[in-house]
């Protein structure tokens, strides 16, 4: 077979995939939380496409035009309050629940209301709807195994509100029968966590990281949403799957490369003691301004991963396979980050 015949069969073989994926959304009534933020933005636009009836749903009233953009209707709800979110999810067939408190905060009360409570009434809501799918993440792997673990590992707690919270709703989901999607660390255009807050920390020189090579796990946004897509089409009831690129790298070496692209100073290698005291003395200075802290001592663990997870569940079960390279989404990314800085 020649080498321009196979690329020709492969393009094939996509678009026949595509418009298979197209008729098994096209017109279904499917509900996104969280719709106004990275993930769950990018899940409607992805559903939309398809020619599902897309309505986002968000806290946010201000979240309108973003997810009328990303295609989808919109409605505003709190995760946290039953009856708003039970009238928002009316009629659902599919839901993909993405809303969760996503920061290192340390008001636990506040994350057991959202992540926890937030996610026991979206499942409630969505008790009529064919597929539900949670968005969890592999936080709740820890961060302190050396090894590689999978969704058969017991899930961590540690003290830190969006971990354990984390740990709790993805428990909660796959007993009361949600496909559960733990991803790596997302990354992509419209991305804050690993992208535009990483940028501006080292625009004012602020970037750093513990001098132990932490390991990413890095999933590009699109890769993720494949992965949903896979779960509301084929994943099974009650179970978990790993998503991420397969490409693992430090953070530093990650953060190296955001710093490039925003033309900011490149991430120092701090030993973790020395980072922790560097935190709690730029929290208690945030404090004393009413303001946030650019990095509290909470965020050191987000970036201090010994290990891996695989995800080969994904691969085997979801058929799903992360279709861009780290190369190629940061390439993507820097095109966005440079009109958003």
């Amino acid at each position: 077979m020649s080498a321009t015949f196979a690329r020709r069969a492969s393009i094939s073989r996509a678009m026949e995939g595509e418009t298979a994926k197209k008729a098994r959304f096209e017109g279904r009534r499917a509900f996104v939380t969280g719709a106004g933020g990275f993930i769950g933005a990018a899940t409607c636009r992805a559903l939309a496409a398809l020619g599902a009836e897309v309505t986002g749903v968000d806290l946010d009233p201000g979240a309108r035009g973003r997810v009328e953009r990303a295609g989808a209707g919109f409605a505003v709800a709190d995760v946290a309050d039953p009856a708003a979110v039970g009238a928002a999810l009316d009629g659902a067939e599919l839901v993909v629940h993405t809303a969760a408190l996503v920061h290192e905060g340390t008001d636990m009360a506040e994350f057991v209301r959202v992540n926890v409570g937030g996610t026991a009434n979206v499942l409630d809501a969505a008790a009529g709807a064919e597929r539900v799918v949670h968005v969890s993440s592999v936080v709740v792997y820890g961060y302190d195994h050396p090894g590689e673990q999978d969704e058969t590992a017991h899930l961590r707690v540690y003290g830190l509100p969006y971990i354990d919270t984390k740990a709790a709703s993805d428990r909660l989901a796959r007993r009361r029968g949600a496909v559960v999607i733990r991803p790596g660390d997302v990354y992509g255009p419209g991305g804050s966590q690993w992208i535009l807050r990483p940028a501006r920390m080292s625009l004012a020189g602020q970037l750093a990281v513990p001098a132990t090579d932490g390991t990413m796990l890095p999933v590009y946004v699109d890769n993720l949403v494949d992965s949903i897509l896979a779960g509301l089409e084929r994943g099974a009831p009650g179970e978990a799957y790993t998503v991420w690129d397969g490409e693992p790298r430090t953070f530093e070496d990650h953060f190296t490369r955001v710093a490039e692209i925003a033309g900011g100073r490149p991430p120092r290698s701090v030993p973790r003691p020395l980072l922790t005291l560097a935190a709690r003395a730029m929290g208690a200075g945030a404090r004393l301004r009413g303001a946030d802290p650019a990095f509290g001592a909470g965020a050191i663990t987000f970036i201090d991963r010994r290990g891996t997870a695989s995800a080969e569940r994904a691969r085997r079960e979801l058929g799903w396979e992360p279709r861009v390279p780290y190369d190629e989404g940061m390439r993507l990314t820097a095109e966005w980050l440079r009109r958003a800085l």
